[in-house]
C-alpha cells in the first residue's frame, strides 16, 4: 500500500485527543499537525505552547498509533508565515494526500483552506469538527515564561526518531530565535549503547533530525553535525545561550559550562525536559520511551527486503543461515526453530563428527597439531584444540583450513536429506563460522544472535569453568564482530533478556518467513 500523509489545521487544541484519535480512520503514515493562525496571534511567542505540543507527543500513541509518524509544525505558530498555505506550497504533492480541518471550514474568513482545495484537486479535504474557528480556546497549560534565546545547542544519538526525539528538538526549536545546533553522537560514544550495532550510521541520522527540524520550522538556521565526544561544538562556539538537555543527561549540561569557562566562553542556560514514559513498555523494556526500546522492537524483525533466490540454489528447500558470536545463545535459538518446525543443521556437530576417528579430518588434525591434542582412547580432545587455536590466529586459520570445506560439503548433504527424507521446507543452519567461511552464499537469507562482549565473557566463564584472561582469548579470537554479522543479517536476535522475551523473537522471525514463503514459493 502507498504511504499516506496528513496535514491537520488545528484550532481547537483543547479538543485535540478526539481530533487526532478521528484521523486513525485514514490509515495514515505520516501526519502534520499545524497551528490555525487564530492560534499563533493569541500567544505571545512558539514557546508558550512547549507544554502542550510535549503532552501530545506524549500521548499520540493511545490516540493515533505506534505506526503514524507524527510532526507538529511548530512553525505555523510564528508570524513569519512559515506554516498553514506555505507549508502545503512546500511538501506537495510529494507529501500531502489529506487536508484535515478541526473546524467547520464554512466558518473561516481566511479563504485559504478553499484555495488549497482548488489548487491540489487530488488532495482530500475533510472536516474533522464542527465548532466555528472563532470559538477556539487555548490550552490550560501555556507557558508563562516565554524568555527565548537566539542560539540553542543540544546532543543525542537520535537514533530513528522517537516521541521523546520530537519532543526534545521541538522544545530546542521553540526555544530558540535564530540557530539551532544538534550534536548527533558517533564513533566511540554508541559502544555503551543497548545494541549499537542496529544503530543507524550517522550520516543518515543527520539526514533525518535535519529534515525534521526543516518540516516543523523552516524560519531557523539548523547546524547537525557528529560529535566523538560529549562536548563537541559547545565546547570551542561563543555563539551559543542556552542549552537543551534531558533529566537523564542533566549532568552534562553542568560539565558544558565547566568546560566552557576553563575555555573562557560564556555560560549556557540549562533547559532539563522530563523523559517520556513509553506507556507500552513490558518487563524487559526500558520505563521511558527510548531508542533502545526501538532496537528491541527489531529484533526477530525483517531489516532488509527479501532478496531474490540466489542462482545457485532452488527455490525449495529455503535454507537459513545462521551465524553467532560464541556464547550468544544460537544454539538454544536452533532448538526454538526445531520446535517450530524448522529442519535444523548445527555445523559445530560436523565439525565434532568429523573429527572422530576414521574421518579425513582426524589424521589431518593430528599431523598439524600433534598428539598432545589427543584423550587416551585416541579421540581428539577439543578443550585442548581450543586452547592452542584461540590463543594463536595462525593456528586457527590452519584449522580453520583444514575444516571448513568438509563441513560445508557435509551440511549440503544434510539440508538435501531434510528436504527429501523428512519434507522440511525450511532448514535452519546454525554456524559461527558461517559469513567468515562463506558458506552465506549457500543460504536464502542470514539471520544472527548477538550478545554484548562482557555478557559473553561473563558466560563462558560460567558454561566452561574459564578463567576471565581465557575467556577474553576465546570472544576476541572470533572471526566476525557483532558489527559486521549486523551488516550481514537479514534478520537479528538478542538472547540478552529473559527466555520468554527470545522465544518472542523467534517465533516473530518464524511468522515472518512462513507468511512469505506461502505467498511466493
Amino acid at each position: 500500500m502507498s504511504s499516506r500523509t496528513g496535514l491537520l489545521t488545528a484550532v481547537h487544541l483543547t479538543n485535540i485527543a478526539k481530533t487526532l484519535s478521528a484521523t486513525r480512520s485514514h490509515a495514515l503514515n505520516t501526519l502534520y499537525l499545524q497551528f490555525h493562525p487564530k492560534v499563533a496571534e493569541s500567544v505571545t511567542c512558539p514557546r508558550a505552547l512547549g507544554r502542550f505540543v510535549a503532552s501530545v507527543y506524549q500521548s499520540s500513541v493511545s490516540w493515533i498509533g505506534n505506526d503514524v509518524d507524527l510532526r507538529i509544525v511548530t512553525g505555523s505558530l510564528r508570524s513569519s508565515g512559515t506554516g498553514f498555505q506555505s507549508f502545503v506550497d512546500r511538501s506537495h504533492p510529494a507529501k500531502v494526500d489529506y487536508l484535515f480541518y478541526d473546524y467547520a471550514l464554512s466558518s473561516s474568513s481566511l479563504g485559504e483552506e478553499k484555495n488549497l482545495a482548488e489548487r491540489y484537486p487530488g488532495v482530500q479535504v475533510v472536516e474533522l469538527g464542527t465548532e466555528s474557528v472563532e470559538s477556539f480556546g487555548l490550552p490550560p497549560d501555556v507557558e508563562k515564561d516565554t524568555q527565548t534565546y537566539p542560539n540553542v545547542v543540544l546532543g543525542g544519538t537520535f537514533d530513528r526518531l522517537h516521541a521523546g526525539h520530537k519532543v526534545l528538538l521541538t522544545q530546542a526549536v521553540l526555544l530558540a530565535t535564530e540557530r539551532v545546533v544538534v550534536g548527533v553522537t558517533d564513533g566511540a560514544m554508541i559502544k555503551s549503547k543497548k545494541l549499537h550495532e542496529l544503530i543507524l550510521p550517522a550520516e543518515r541520522r543527520i539526514e533525518i533530525v535535519k529534515e525534521f527540524l526543516e518540516e516543523i520550522d523552516a524560519s531557523l538556521r539548523y547546524e547537525v553535525v557528529p560529535i566523538l565526544d560529549p562536548f563537541g561544538p559547545t565546547a570551542t562556539d561563543p555563539n551559543m545561550d542556552l542549552i537543551v538537555v534531558s533529566t537523564e543527561t542533566a549532568r552534562g549540561g553542568a560539565k558544558v559550562n565547566e568546560l566552557r569557562e576553563r575555555n573562557g566562553l560564556n555560560q549556557l542556560q540549562v533547559h532539563t525536559i522530563e523523559l517520556l514514559d513509553d506507556e507500552s513498555t513490558i518487563e524487559d523494556k526500558e520505563d521511558k520511551i527510548s531508542s533502545s526500546n526501538q532496537r528491541m522492537d527489531l529484533l526477530g524483525s525483517r531489516l532488509k527486503p527479501r532478496k531474490p533466490t540466489p542462482s545457485n540454489l532452488g527455490v525449495k528447500p529455503y535454507v537459513i543461515g545462521l551465524v553467532g558470536g560464541i556464547a550468544s545463545g544460537k544454539s538454544k535459538m536452533l532448538d526454538r526453530f526445531r520446535q517450530l518446525g524448522a529442519g535444523v543443521i548445527d555445523c559445530d556437530k560436523i565439525g565434532h563428527e568429523l573429527y572422530e576417528p576414521g574421518e579425513e579430518c582426524y589424521d589431518e588434525v593430528v599431523a598439524v597439531f600433534g598428539r598432545e591434542i589427543l584423550h587416551p582412547d585416541g579421540t581428539i580432545n577439543r578443550q585442548a584444540l581450543g586452547g592452542i587455536v584461540f590463543a594463536d590466529r595462525e593456528k586457527l586459520n590452519q584449522l580453520n583450513k583444514i575444516m571448513w570445506q568438509r563441513i560445508a560439503q557435509r551440511s549440503k548433504e544434510k539440508i538435501r536429506t531434510l528436504y527429501e527424507q523428512h519434507g522440511n521446507e525450511v532448514v535452519v543452519m546454525e554456524a559461527a563460522l558461517l559469513l567468515r567461511a562463506g558458506w552465506h552464499d549457500n543460504c536464502h537469507e542470514v539471520w544472527s544472535c548477538i550478545i554484548p562482549r562482557d555478557e559473553a565473557i561473563r558466560r563462558l566463564m560460567e558454561r566452561n569453568n574459564l578463567s576471565e584472561q581465557d575467556a577474553m582469548h576465546r570472544v576476541e579470537a572470533q572471526v566476525c564482530t557483532n558489527e559486521e554479522m549486523v551488516q550481514q543479517s537479514d534478520i537479528v536476535f538478542c538472547t540478552l533478556w529473559s527466555y520468554e522475551y527470545s522465544q518472542q523473537q523467534a517465533e516473530k522471525a518464524w511468522s515472518i518467513v512462513q507468511k512469505e514463503i506461502k505467498l511466493k514459493l
